[in-house]
Parts: C-alpha cells; structure tokens; sequence
C-alpha cells in the first residue's frame, strides 16, 4: 500500500506534509489529495491564506478533511448562497438535475471544482479523483480550469493521469 500511495503520488511532493495522518483508507488519501490541489493552485488577486474547502454530498470525505493534522477550513456545503465562503468543492453528487442546479451557479467562479464521479466530472469537473485498485489518481481539465481564472501548478499537472 505505501509503494502504491507514493507511486500515484509521484513522489514525497504530495504526502510528506501529512505522512503520518495518512490512513488507509480512501477518504484520508482523497482528504490529502484536496490539500494538495489547493496548495498547488493560483486563484485570481487577492491572494489567499489558506483554502477553504466545501463539500458537497460527501460525509466522509468532509470528517476526513476535518481531521487532517493540517489547518483544513472545511465545512459541509448545502445551499449555493454560501459558496463565496469556498475557495474549493468537492462534489459528491451525481444526480444529473443536481449537477445542473450546482452548474449553474458555479459558472464563471474562481472555484476549484473537484469530483470523484464521472458524471459530475464529464459535466462542471476540473480535477477528477480516480479511484482503482493501484491507488488514487487524477485527471485534469485544463480548460474549464483556466476558464474559471485558475492556474494548477506544473509539478500538479506532470502527475494528472490525464489532462485535457
């Protein structure tokens, strides 16, 4: 299991921050992962101090976020009037009237959006959470990034799976 992390990791970058909080489980290595992507991405002026994280349909992976040794604001997101208090969502829907409903209002917002469904992915998903029996890994959609005024990392993109 450690050889698959730090291989899907690509190395120390993504997990040394955090090695000692990372269980075995999905949701704590999903929980690093957000971290990461955070930290590795650019949101237009004024810059942040530390990310703040909304999730979306998704309990677990919220207590995993809440309990990283790290200084994680994270809070369960349930009505689209909060999102200006986000800097990144995690959506954990694949309802496909749901996805409209969140579509709609992340348009345009310098919001990083990420997701473990393909669904939610293929329709407002910049970065996508893949999981298999190797470990996590992830894909990139560089232009709907870019679109919403966001800049990922090189050393973020040189690991994704994919980018698009």
């Amino acid at each position: 299991m450690v050889s698959t992390i730090i291989r899907v990791c690509g190395g120390l970058w993504l997990c040394c921050a955090v090695w000692p909080a990372l269980a075995a489980d999905e949701f704590s290595l999903k929980a690093t992962f957000l971290y990461r992507f955070a930290q590795y991405t650019q949101w237009p002026p004024p810059p942040r101090q530390n990310a703040r994280f909304c999730v979306v349909g998704h309990p677990q992976l919220l207590q995993a976020l809440q309990t990283l040794p790290l200084s994680a604001d994270a809070r369960a997101l349930e009505q689209a009037a909060a999102l200006d208090t986000c800097d990144v969502v995690m959506l954990g829907i694949s309802e496909r009237s749901a996805l409209q409903h969140w579509q709609q209002h992340l348009a345009g917002r310098p919001l990083l959006v990420v997701t473990d469904n393909t669904e939610a992915y293929r329709q407002l998903g910049m970065i996508q959470l893949l999981t298999s029996p190797d470990g996590i890994s992830f894909q990139v959609d560089l232009q709907r990034t870019q679109a919403h005024r966001l800049k990922l990392g090189s050393q973020l993109l040189k690991l994704a799976r994919q980018v698009d």
